[in-house]
């Protein structure tokens, strides 16, 4: 059973653009219906569009059979908030999901909270993912501690900060160890995407702390918003390295219940807003020059988490200066924005990872490279069906062709109606290639505006 709940507070949530529509990122799950013996259970808060359901099974060898063996349960509940929750208040959705899941079956979540838990424990499944009592290690926080006993590097900084006045003394500490440094970030412990960071110029610090010049990476956010939520959360304050040809790319980790450090995957992160503090997308994999670097660094870090006992996949986020010091900067203790598109282009493409080369390579040996985003937002595709854009990317000639092992894949189609949003993993063998499919891409959609 899969229930993409993605249980971070509402607030939060709701500064993403379509985000009830999130849920639809695990659509790639559906591939895994090309084993016979496999069904799905999948749960959504409200329906997903048919035309979407179509277009995923498209990419199995026997669509017919896959569907017969899913079954699509949805809310009709389109408010934003975590869908456990919403299906722990239903008791008919909770009966309905016990004829349909029988017990000692799995269920796979965005994110594992207590809500998960619970939902998990009523309907008798295993969870698979990390244990509600180890999300802490995937705090802002947490992470910095679990790098300090991994032994990586991490930026100048604090953390388990609750107040603006440990804020404060945190950022006058970095001062005193870097008098070089230009500015710091502050990152609520459960932020995500980069919007619950703050951004402060040292040469503008004022006290009290609020006076201070401050950049939001949220475009309502405020220091009268900001600061319940740190007394709330928590956060860390750290140096913000202004380093020319910086790279903030990733690391995707599946640790199996023995303890096994498995390596999935390497993106660089393309990022945006203030500072390019927020995830825009990914190319896969990351650039060699640091790629067994940070796969190195990672296992540390997975070896760690291992030994608390944490499962699942998750990611870490490092950030790589040009001389090629390597920082930990985030543990997404989850499944993240560089999880669909991995899996998308694997499953799609029939591939394999190459844990030597860190590649995906098919089984006629081609590579396959990837260049992802969640963001494609275009105006004039308001009022547009999921159908509608399947077909213009179709006819463009841009639909992804496992023999050719490039192309397009869609997702998050949900969106498009109402919003003009979509996200695409654009597919080829070279990141320029990928680069190239991407750009064409847009070029299709945007396009559509001069019709």
């Amino acid at each position: 059973m899969v229930v993409p709940s993605i249980s971070f507070p509402a607030a939060e949530l709701a500064k993403i653009t379509a985000v009830r529509f999130y849920e639809e990122r695990m659509l790639f799950l559906l591939l895994l219906l090309d084993d016979p013996r496999r069904s799905i259970v999948f749960v959504t808060s409200s329906a997903v569009d048919p035309a979407t359901v179509d277009y995923y099974l498209r990419f199995l060898p026997d669509p017919a059979s896959a569907r017969d063996r899913l079954r699509l349960v949805d809310l009709d509940d389109p408010s934003i908030g975590s869908l456990s929750e919403k299906v722990l208040a239903r008791p008919d959705v909770v009966a309905d999901l016990r004829s349909l899941v029988p017990e000692g079956s799995t269920m796979l979540p965005f994110n594992v909270t207590p809500a998960e838990v619970r939902l998990a424990d009523t309907l008798g499944l295993r969870l698979y993912g990390p244990p509600a009592h180890l999300a802490r290690l995937g705090s802002k926080s947490g992470a910095r501690k679990v790098a300090l006993r991994a032994g990586v590097p991490r930026p100048e900084g604090a953390e388990n900060l609750f107040s603006l006045a440990a804020v404060a003394a945190a950022v006058s500490a970095i001062r005193r160890r870097r008098p070089d440094a230009e500015a710091v970030v502050v990152k609520l412990d459960n932020g995500f995407s980069g919007i619950g960071n703050a951004i402060l110029e040292l040469d503008g610090l004022a006290d009290p702390l609020p006076a201070s010049k401050t950049t939001f990476c949220a475009a309502d956010e405020s220091w009268a918003s900001y600061e319940p939520k740190l007394a709330a959360e928590g956060a860390i304050v750290e140096e913000l390295l202004r380093v020319p040809g910086l790279m903030s790319p990733s690391v995707q980790l599946r640790l199996d219940p023995a303890g096994a450090v498995e390596i999935l995957s390497s993106h660089d992160q393309i990022l945006g807003g203030p500072e390019n503090q927020v995830y825009i997308g990914c190319r896969f994999p990351a650039a060699r020059p640091y790629r067994s670097a940070i796969v190195a660094e990672a296992r540390r870090v997975g070896d760690v988490l291992a030994g608390e006992g944490v499962i699942g996949s998750f990611g870490i986020d490092f950030l790589v200066t040009p001389a090629g010091d390597v920082y930990l900067s985030e543990i997404n203790l989850r499944m993240g924005g560089t999880t669909h598109p991995y899996w998308m282009a694997r499953l799609a493409g029939g591939a394999s990872y190459d844990p030597v080369d860190g590649e995906l390579v098919t089984p006629a040996g081609r590579r396959l490279c990837y260049t992802a985003t969640d963001n494609l937002k275009l105006a004039h595709l308001v009022g547009w069906k999921p159908a509608d854009v399947i077909a213009l990317v179709d006819d463009a000639g841009l639909a992804f062709d496992r023999a050719a092992g490039a192309g397009v894949t869609l997702h998050l189609l949900g969106a498009v109606p109402g919003h003009g949003k979509l996200g695409a993993t654009c597919i080829a063998g070279t990141p320029e290639d990928a680069d190239e499919v991407y750009a064409r891409l847009v070029a299709a959609l945007a396009a559509l505006a001069d019709r």
